[in-house]
C-alpha cells in the first residue's frame, strides 16, 4: 500500500508579532516546518514509520514528529498481474495517466489493472479546479457540447463541461479534480481551433492551479502590505487585477500607491507592494499567470478597516447671528460617505449616533448653544473624530464664525446665506449634470462675484479616473486614450472656472503617472486639442487662485508634452496650441504661430510648443508695468543615453513699430522653482521688426513689452529731500499768515486771497505728510494704507479746488471790475468748491470701486490709487478734476497777460516793452504755483511714450519743482508781497525794540540800587 505521512520538523527562525496596527520588532523563537511523503508499505506492515524519519538525510534536524499517516492507494498484486485503486478523496497522479491512459479514461474505473505500484506519486488528494473558457465564433456548432466534452475528458479529473451561449460565441466551464499541465490544455486548445475554423478566438482561465496570499482580516488604513502568488508552472507573463462593489476588474500596475515586485515575464511566482493602503485598496485581488491562451488565476478579497477620506464638517446655520442677543442654538453635523466600516463617531467628545436619511451619506451631528446675553466669542470651535473597528481615527476641526453686535455682514441673498466679513460662503452645485461648489466672500458688508467651481459630471468622473490611473490602478494605454478622448469631448463645450481647474488637475495627474508608465503618441491629439479648449475660457477667481491654476497648467503641459513618446508624429495644431517636432538634427528651425524657434542641439528629438492665452494668468512679479505679447514657447529635447552637449534656443518675435517705439522689449523665461519670470541666461537683440531671444537653457520663454523707463538715479533722495524742504516752508508760512493776518486783509481782495492761499497750503501740507507716511508700505496695515491714500486723494483735490477757487475770483475781478464779490458770497461758494467738490468725488470713487471686484480703489503695494489702462483705474478720478482745474487756470493766466499787455490809456501806449515783459513774468511767477502750473509736467509724464527721450527730463523736472511747491508758496505768497514783508519787518523790529528797552530798564534799575 502507498502511506501518505505529514511530519514536522522544529528549528529555530524568526517570528513576526503584531498588534492592532502598531508594528512590533522581530523576535527570534521556533517554528513549525511541515512536510509530505510518500511511503510504499508492503503486506500488512503497520503504519508506524517512525522509524524511517532517520534516514531523511535533508532534513535539518533530527527533531521531526509524525503528526499524520493515512493510505492514499492499495495495490493487489496477483502473480504478473497489479491491480491498484485509489482511496477516497484521493485521484491518480498525472504521471500515471501519462504512462497508463486506460487507469484514467471517463469515466474512470473504479480498479486499475497495470504495473503501477512503483510509480511516485500514485494517487494525489482531488481538488477542484475549475476551466473558465471563451469561444468567439460567429455561428455556434450545434454538436460544440459534444465535442468540449470529448476533447476534455482526456483530462485526468474530469468531472463535467457547461456551455452558455453568448452574442458571438459560447463561454463554457470545465469542472476537474485534479491539476493539470498547461501544454495538455493548449493541445486541446489546439485541436478545437482545428475542428472549427470559424473560431476566431479561444482562450481558459483555471481556477485552482495558482495561491494568493492574502490576510484573512482587516488590515489597518494607510498600512503597507505585500500581496504574493504563485503557482508550479512556470508561465510565460502575469498580471494583477482589482474588482471592486458595482466595478469589473481594473489592471493594476505601477503606481504611486503599487510597486510591481517582479517583471511582466515573472515564470512562477509574482507579488505587488502597497504603500498606503486606503479605501480604493480594498476590493477582490486577481493575479494571472499567462502562457499563450491559458491562463492560471487565483482571487482573495482584501479588507481594509476604513476611515472616511472625505469628512465634510458644517454647521446650521453656518454663520450664528449674535447681533439680536439672544442665546442661539447651532448644529454641528458631521458628514462622510456611507460604507461597511462600524465607526464610532464622536463631536466635542460625545458619542453621537447617525440620522442620515440617505444612503449614500452618514450624517452625525449635535446641537450647541452659544451664550450671546454675556460677552460671546468671535468663533466657535468644534472638533468630529470618526475612530474605525481597529482603532484608528481620523479628525477634523469646523470653526464657526459667530456674527457680533456691529460686526460688518452680508444680507442674505438667496441662495447665499447672511454672512460675517471676511468669510467665505460656500453652497452646494445645483445646476443639473454638475458637481462640486460654489464660494463668495463677504468684503465688508458687500459680496464679492461669485466663484463657480462646479465641474461638469462627465468631467468630474474623468478627474477621478485619471486619480487610479497614478495610483496604478486602469494603468494601460487603453485607458489613458480613453481619458483623453473624453477630456477633448468634455471640453469642447462651454467651461466654468470649475472645469478648467478639473482640467488641470487631470493633466497634472496624468503628467505624474507619465513618469512610471510610457505614454504613447496616439493620444496626443486629443491632449492638445483639450487644452486648447480651455485656453478659450476666461478664468475667473481671486489673482491667487489664477495664478496658482495658471502654474499648475503650463508645468503639466509641459511635462506631458516631454514625457509622451512619439514615433513618426511631426507634431499636432490646434487654435490656441501647436506643437512641433524635430529628430536627430544639428539645428531645428520650426515656425510655432508667428514666431520663428530655432533650437541647435547635438541630436535627440525636440519638441517645441506655442500656448496662446496663458501668459495673462502668469504673473509678472518684477514686470508690473509691462503686457505679453500672449504667446509662450516652450522647448525640450530628449536625447539618448550617449548624447551629451549644450542646447541653445533662438526665438524672433515680430513686433510692431508702434510696440517698438513705445516700449521696452524684455526677453524672459518661466522659472519653475521660483514662478516667476526671469531674465536670466537670455540676451535680447532687435533688427527690423523682429525681437529675437537667446536663451542657454530650455523652459517656457516670452517677450514681455515694459512700459517702465530703465532707470531713475536718485528720483527718491530729491522726492523725500524737496518734501522735506516743503513741509517747513509751509509750516512757516501759516505762522506768518497767522502773525500778520489782520494787517493784511484790510480789504476784500486780500481777503480773499489770503484766505485761498492758506487753506491752499493747509492742503497742501497734510497731503505731502500723508504722501511721506504712505512711503512705508511695509509697515502699514492695510487699514492705514486706505486711510492714507483716502487722505492723499482728499487733500490734493482740495488743494486744487482751492486754486481754483483763487483763479476764479482773480478772473471775475478782472472781468467784472465795477462787481466786486461780497465777502459773505466769496466765503460760501469758496467754501464749497474747496472742501465739499473733493469730498463728494473721493466719496463717489470710494463706493464705486469697492463695488467693483475687477479693479481695486487703492494699489496695495505703491498705497496710491490704481491705473489699469487708460480710462480704467481710481487714478482717473484724480486726473480728471485735475486736468479741467489746471485748463482753467492756465486761462485765467492768459487773461491776467493779456490785460496787462492791453493798452487802456494814451500813456499806456508810452510804456515801456522791457516793463511789460517784466510785468508778464512777474505774473508767471507768481501765479504758477498757486494755479497748480507746475503739475503740467506731470499730466506729460503720464501721457508721453515711455521710451521717448524727453520724458525722463520732464520726471525730473516734475518731481523737483513740485515737491518744492510749498517753497514756492512761501516765496510767492509771502516774501513776494510788499506788505506782508513790511509787517514781518514791523514784528522783528518791534521785537528788538522791545528787547533793548528791557534791557536799558533793567541797567537803570540796578544802577540805582
Amino acid at each position: 500500500m502507498a502511506c501518505l505521512v505529514s511530519f514536522q520538523d522544529q528549528h529555530n527562525t524568526g517570528d513576526k508579532h503584531a498588534a492592532m496596527c502598531h508594528p512590533v520588532p522581530v523576535l527570534p523563537g521556533a517554528t513549525n516546518e511541515t512536510y509530505v511523503a510518500e511511503v510504499m508499505i508492503e503486506g500488512n506492515a503497520t503504519l508506524d514509520v517512525s522509524s524511517y524519519l532517520s534516514g531523511l538525510q535533508w532534513l535539518s534536524t533530527g527533531d521531526a514528529t509524525i503528526v499524520e499517516a493515512s493510505i492514499i492507494a492499495e495495490c493487489e498484486i496477483i502473480g504478473d498481474e497489479t491491480t491498484c485503486w485509489c482511496e477516497s478523496n484521493y485521484i491518480w497522479s498525472d504521471l500515471v495517466c501519462d504512462y497508463v491512459n486506460s487507469c484514467c479514461i471517463y469515466p474512470p474505473p473504479p480498479k486499475c489493472v497495470a504495473n503501477i505500484s512503483d510509480y511516485t506519486p500514485l494517487c494525489v488528494p482531488k481538488v477542484n479546479v475549475t476551466l473558465n473558457g471563451s469561444i468567439d465564433i460567429a455561428e455556434s456548432p450545434t454538436d460544440l457540447q459534444t465535442v468540449l466534452t470529448s476533447q476534455f475528458s482526456q483530462m485526468n479529473g474530469f468531472n463535467s463541461v457547461n456551455v452558455t451561449p453568448r452574442s458571438g460565441g459560447v463561454n463554457f466551464i470545465v469542472s476537474l479534480s485534479a491539476t493539470f499541465k498547461t501544454p495538455k490544455v493548449q493541445g486541446i486548445l489546439s485541436a478545437l481551433t482545428s475542428t472549427y475554423s470559424a473560431i476566431s478566438n479561444i482562450n481558459v482561465t483555471s481556477i485552482g492551479l495558482a495561491n494568493i496570499e492574502i490576510p484573512q482580516k482587516k488590515v489597518c488604513y494607510n498600512s503597507k502590505l505585500v500581496v504574493n502568488c504563485s503557482t508550479e508552472e512556470q508561465m510565460d507573463t502575469c498580471m494583477w487585477q482589482i474588482s471592486r462593489a458595482n466595478q469589473g476588474p481594473q489592471v493594476v500596475g505601477t503606481g504611486t500607491e503599487v510597486d510591481m515586485l517582479s517583471p511582466p515575464s515573472c515564470g512562477s511566482f509574482t507579488a505587488i507592494r502597497l504603500k498606503n493602503i486606503t479605501w480604493f485598496w480594498a476590493g477582490i485581488y486577481t493575479c494571472l499567470f499567462i502562457n499563450g491562451s491559458v491562463s492560471h488565476a487565483a482571487s482573495a478579497v482584501l479588507q481594509v478597516a476604513l476611515l472616511p477620506e472625505a469628512i465634510n464638517f458644517t454647521s446650521m446655520p453656518p454663520n450664528p447671528d449674535c447681533s439680536p442677543k439672544q442665546d442661539i442654538q447651532i448644529t454641528a453635523i458631521c458628514s462622510f460617505s456611507t460604507s461597511e466600516e462600524q465607526y464610532t463617531v464622536t463631536i466635542n467628545g460625545t458619542v453621537v449616533k447617525s440620522v442620515s436619511d440617505n444612503s449614500n451619506i452618514m450624517n452625525y451631528s449635535k446641537v450647541f448653544t452659544i451664550t450671546c446675553m454675556q460677552e460671546s466669542p468671535a468663533f466657535f470651535f468644534t472638533v468630529c473624530s470618526i475612530t474605525n473597528s481597529l482603532g484608528q481615527s481620523r479628525t477634523t476641526a469646523l470653526k464657526v464664525p459667530v456674527i457680533q453686535p456691529g460686526d460688518p455682514i452680508c444680507d442674505q441673498e438667496d441662495p447665499w446665506p447672511k454672512t460675517k466679513s471676511g468669510v467665505k460662503a460656500v453652497i452646494l452645485c445645483t445646476d443639473p449634470g454638475r458637481v462640486g461648489t460654489k464660494e463668495r466672500t463677504c468684503n465688508g458688508d458687500n459680496w464679492d462675484d461669485p466663484v463657480d467651481l462646479c465641474v461638469k459630471e462627465a468631467l468630474n468622473q474623468l478627474s477621478s479616473a485619471a486619480g487610479d490611473f497614478e495610483k496604478g490602478v486602469g494603468a494601460t494605454q487603453e485607458v489613458a486614450n480613453a481619458i483623453f478622448d473624453n477630456l477633448k469631448n468634455t471640453t469642447s463645450a462651454e467651461n466654468s472656472y470649475g472645469d478648467v481647474s478639473a482640467t488641470v488637475s487631470v493633466f497634472k495627474t496624468m503628467s505624474r503617472a507619465s513618469s512610471n508608465i510610457d505614454l504613447v503618441e496616439a493620444l496626443l491629439p486629443n491632449f492638445i486639442d483639450s487644452a486648447s479648449n480651455i485656453l478659450n475660457t476666461t478664468w475667473v477667481s481671486d489673482e491667487q487662485s489664477t495664478t496658482n491654476l495658471a502654474t499648475s497648467y503650463l508645468s503639466s503641459v509641459e511635462d506631458l508634452v516631454k514625457n509622451i513618446k512619439l514615433n513618426n508624429s511631426e507634431g499636432h495644431n490646434s487654435s490656441n496650441i501647436q506643437l512641433q517636432v524635430c529628430r536627430n538634427t544639428l539645428s531645428c528651425n520650426r515656425t510655432i504661430f508667428n514666431v520663428v524657434v530655432e533650437l541647435n542641439s547635438t541630436s535627440g528629438e525636440g519638441k517645441m510648443i506655442g500656448l496662446q492665452n496663458i501668459s495673462q494668468y502668469l504673473p509678472r512679479n518684477g514686470y508690473k508695468d509691462s503686457k505679453s505679447l500672449s504667446l509662450v514657447v516652450s522647448a525640450t529635447v530628449n536625447t539618448t543615453v550617449n548624447t551629451t552637449g549644450p542646447v541653445n534656443i533662438r526665438l524672433a518675435f515680430p513686433v510692431s513699430n508702434e510696440d517698438k517705439s513705445n516700449y521696452n522689449s524684455l526677453c524672459v523665461f518661466w522659472n519653475l522653482t521660483e514662478k516667476r519670470w526671469s531674465q536670466d541666461g537670455c540676451n535680447y537683440t532687435q533688427t527690423g521688426n523682429f525681437s529675437y531671444c537667446e536663451c542657454d537653457h530650455l523652459t517656457s520663454f516670452s517677450m514681455l513689452l515694459s512700459k517702465t523707463p530703465v532707470d531713475l538715479p536718485f528720483m527718491d533722495q530729491i522726492t523725500y529731500i524737496g518734501l522735506g524742504i516743503s513741509i517747513c516752508s509751509l509750516i512757516v508760512f501759516l505762522l506768518i499768515e497767522g502773525l500778520v493776518w489782520n494787517a493784511v486783509v484790510k480789504t476784500n481782495l486780500s481777503h480773499f486771497r489770503h484766505t485761498a492761499l492758506v487753506n491752499i497750503s493747509l492742503c497742501l501740507l497734510l497731503a505731502d505728510c500723508s504722501f511721506v507716511a504712505g512711503s512705508f508700505q511695509n509697515i502699514l496695515t492695510d487699514t492705514w494704507c486706505l486711510l492714507l491714500v483716502v487722505a492723499k486723494h482728499f487733500f490734493f483735490l482740495a488743494m486744487f479746488f482751492w486754486m481754483l477757487c483763487l483763479s476764479i475770483m482773480l478772473l471775475h475781478q478782472l472781468i467784472f471790475v465795477f462787481h466786486p464779490l461780497r465777502k459773505k458770497v466769496y466765503m460760501i461758494l469758496s467754501m464749497t468748491i474747496g472742501y465739499v467738490c473733493p469730498t463728494v468725488t473721493v466719496g463717489a470713487t470710494y463706493m464705486y470701486y469697492v463695488k467693483n471686484t475687477e479693479v481695486q480703489y487703492y494699489n496695495r503695494t505703491t498705497c496710491w490709487l490704481t491705473y489699469e489702462s487708460p480710462l480704467k483705474g481710481s487714478i482717473h478720478a484724480f486726473l480728471f478734476p485735475l486736468g479741467t482745474i489746471v485748463f482753467i487756470n492756465m486761462f485765467s493766466m492768459v487773461v491776467v497777460i493779456a490785460t496787462l499787455l492791453k493798452p487802456a490809456a494814451a500813456e499806456s501806449n508810452k510804456k515801456d516793452d522791457k516793463e511789460a515783459a517784466k510785468s508778464i513774468i512777474k505774473v508767471i511767477i507768481f501765479l504758477t504755483p498757486v494755479f497748480g502750473g507746475t503739475w503740467i509736467l506731470g499730466l506729460f509724464v503720464f501721457l508721453m511714450d515711455d521710451n521717448a527721450s524727453t520724458k525722463v527730463l520732464i520726471h525730473y523736472a516734475f518731481t523737483i519743482v513740485n515737491s518744492l511747491q510749498g517753497f514756492f508758496i512761501l516765496l510767492t505768497g509771502c516774501f513776494g508781497e510788499k506788505r506782508v514783508r513790511d509787517e514781518i519787518l514791523k514784528l522783528v523790529i518791534s521785537g528788538k525794540s522791545a528787547k533793548s528797552e528791557s534791557k536799558r530798564n533793567l541797567t537803570t534799575s540796578m544802577a540805582k540800587n
